[in-house]
């Protein structure tokens, strides 16, 4: 706890640093390196266009950090995930079905994934599996439509898409694949909830 205390802290000090007093020496700093005694319009506006783009950068740096921290949140998920290679027809039956139960649509692919394969395994892995597909943030626009899995799902798709473990570079996407049909399947099984 000490230790997040003192990473915190540094963090603080660097965030005044950056957005405090950085701006503050930027009309100091103009003013001695112009070596004038008086400043003009065109000074002023110098060091306005400054300020902007010193704030453009600011946030631009700050957005890809925040881009950054979400990918990191997603790769660090206690359960492995996959990635399913949605057709835009599959996403909007997976987002319809998901909004009926009022859940994630990650959520409700696990479901299906996890109601239509067999397994053995614990229900603290299904939970925690299922935890983690509601902290899962999708990237929107990107294609890309993740899942957190448990091991033993994992394994299955494995078995059920033929892939062979040397074939590492390949079975990715026939993992996805196998899940992405399991999941249209299920779907196109299941009966529209009507209010």
């Amino acid at each position: 706890m000490n230790e997040q205390n003192k990473s915190s802290e540094r963090r603080w000090r660097w965030g005044r640093v950056i957005l405090a007093i950085v701006p503050a020496l930027m009309p100091v700093a103009y003013y001695y390196l112009s070596g004038r005694q008086n400043l003009t319009l065109s000074d002023l506006l110098n060091v306005g266009l400054m300020f902007v783009g010193y704030w453009v950068a600011v946030f631009v740096v700050a957005s890809r950090v925040m881009r950054h921290r979400q990918a990191l949140n997603a790769v660090n998920l206690a359960s492995p995930l996959i990635e399913l290679p949605l057709s835009a027809d599959v996403r909007e039956k997976l987002s319809a079905f998901a909004a009926a139960r009022d859940q994630k649509p990650a959520v409700a692919a696990f479901e299906l994934l996890a109601e239509e394969i067999p397994r053995f395994e614990q229900e603290d892995e299904l939970e925690r599996a299922r935890r983690d597909n509601e902290h899962l943030r999708q990237q929107a626009g990107q294609g890309a439509f993740l899942v957190a899995v448990t091991t033993e799902i994992l394994k299955r798709l494995l078995l059920l898409s033929g892939a062979q473990e040397e074939d590492r570079n390949v079975w990715r996407s026939h993992i996805g694949q196998t899940a992405v049909r399991i999941v249209n399947d299920a779907l196109d099984h299941r009966k529209p909830i009507t209010e």
